[in-house]
């Protein structure tokens, strides 16, 4: 299954990485890809959308709608 969602707060390639790597630590994550001129990562896989957005708690980003 495939997902994609808005994220708040992302300004460079530094920022999308580190939405990468904490999207791709959740559980049932198969793939993040994050496109930080659209400001969207599309995640593929089976996580629970609640288990995404607190993985980005704590950072200065947040996941937005799903699109």
């Amino acid at each position: 299954m495939e997902k994609t969602y808005g994220v708040i707060g992302m300004k460079c390639d530094g920022c999308a990485k580190t939405v990468t790597e904490k999207l791709s630590a959740v559980k049932g994550v198969e793939k993040v890809v994050v496109d930080l001129d659209k400001k969207q990562a599309t995640v593929t896989g089976k996580p629970w959308t609640l288990s995404l957005k607190r993985a980005l708690k704590g950072t200065k980003f947040a996941l937005g709608k799903e699109i």
